[in-house]
């Protein structure tokens, strides 16, 4: 019988279905097959090396319990959105066995589902799914906050600017990358990124930093746009030591020519260090801010169907969380908002232990899926953010959020 022959086939017969020779035997029960097929080994390919299909243990970090902000109630000043891009529930799942059963997402005073579906019900890309977050409007995969009629959509981010904040984005991947480039410019496809890039020289924001320095700097019409930046009275920085440096509000810095490297190799020293520049920036504003954080190489680690570097990129993005919770609890008049823009990989945690924090993990494709990805919420306008709804609620309740307190 030829190897290809299915296995089902051959489980069924053995099972008396497929007889034909004597009578029709009873058919077994569900829990009978499901036995039967549960002792088959998962086919795994060899040809994968083992750090791609398990993970641990790592060095667990501690997450300390927070005390959520109980003072008199306070108008609501700033916004904080953090995306784990391609993080569904599995990854969340994978990052809570490998730090040992304990995550920042767990503290969240509310949860919810977020529908990521396109403007055609079709699985999203990350352009199509940050539109919807970032304006409230489904669109096409590829476009950057426009339609397929050539409509501009606006931006929460000019929302936030008319209110009199400070906004700001922090991304582990280019700038003009699909996910951030939907919270500044408005673009008809995102893979041009020396045409992005250079939008966003009118973009609402006051504080970016990311990758991507070649997109500004080593382009095909030989602008030099960080020049033009430093004209319009922005400081630039394309050295970690330089962004420590910076302080005024307004300030580009853009620390690799393409994304930055992979944890653990780009060291959570990376985030750290941008997420606290914005608050430290954005934060002299006494009429508050919105910063979109960006853990962009989830999204990556699933294309390329890696447990460890998907669980390592988990933990870098939620420990941004704890930063962001954190400073939520401390202040009162912060709302964050932690979701995804679609998961990627069709991705499932298959054993493992939250004792010894390893696991391992199988992908279905090294595409996006349609799975529904979770949405945590914490702070001021919380209790905005339960049930299950489109992608594009997530513009609707924040901008609800805000509306109500200006």
């Amino acid at each position: 019988m030829p190897s290809s022959f299915p296995f089902s086939v051959l489980l069924l017969s053995g099972l008396g279905l497929l007889s034909c020779a004597r009578p029709q035997a009873s058919a077994p029960t569900r829990s009978v097959v499901i036995e039967a097929v549960k002792q088959q080994p998962d086919a795994v390919a060899t040809e994968v090396p083992l750090e791609k299909r398990e993970y641990g243990p790592g060095n667990p970090y501690a997450v300390p319990t927070l005390t959520p902000y109980a003072g008199p109630r306070k108008p609501l000043k700033n916004i904080i959105l953090l995306i784990g891009d391609g993080m569904g529930p599995a990854q969340v799942t994978g990052g809570l066995i490998a730090n040992r059963g304990q995550l920042y997402l767990q503290q969240a005073q509310a949860t919810g589902l977020s529908i990521t579906a396109n403007q055609y019900g079709k699985i999203t890309d990350s352009a199509a799914s940050a539109t919807a977050m970032a304006t409230g409007h489904k669109t096409y995969n590829g476009a950057i906050s426009m339609d397929s009629l050539g409509h501009s959509f606006r931006s929460i981010m000019w929302d936030a600017r008319e209110q009199g904040k400070s906004t700001g984005l922090v991304v582990a991947c280019e700038l003009p990358d699909a996910t951030p480039a939907c919270f500044a410019v408005n673009h008809t496809n995102r893979q041009d990124l020396e045409g992005i890039a250079r939008k966003y020289l009118d973009a609402p924001i006051d504080f970016m930093y990311g990758g991507g320095l070649k997109f500004f700097t080593q382009r095909q019409d030989q602008a030099d746009l960080l020049a033009q930046w430093r004209a319009k009275g922005y400081q630039v920085a394309t050295t970690p030591q330089q962004a420590r440096n910076l302080t005024s509000p307004k300030a580009v810095a853009l620390l690799a020519d393409n994304g930055p490297a992979r944890m653990p190799t780009r060291t959570a020293a990376y985030m750290e260090l941008g997420f606290d520049k914005a608050l430290e920036l954005l934060g002299k504003n006494e009429k508050g801010f919105f910063l979109m954080v960006e853990g962009s190489q989830i999204d990556d680690a699933g294309h390329f169907n890696d447990t460890s570097y998907n669980v390592q990129e988990v933990l870098d993005f939620d420990q941004q969380v704890g930063k962001a919770f954190r400073f939520a609890a401390q202040n009162g008049e912060t709302l964050v908002v932690v979701t995804a823009d679609h998961e990627t990989g069709g991705y499932s945690v298959v054993g493992g232990s939250s004792q010894t924090g390893k696991l391992a993990g199988r992908f279905t494709t090294t595409h996006h899926s349609a799975v529904v990805v979770p949405v945590f919420a914490y702070g001021n306008g919380s209790e905005l953010f339960t049930g299950m709804y489109q992608n594009t609620e997530i513009y609707q309740r924040i901008k609800q959020a805000m509306d109500k307190h200006n």
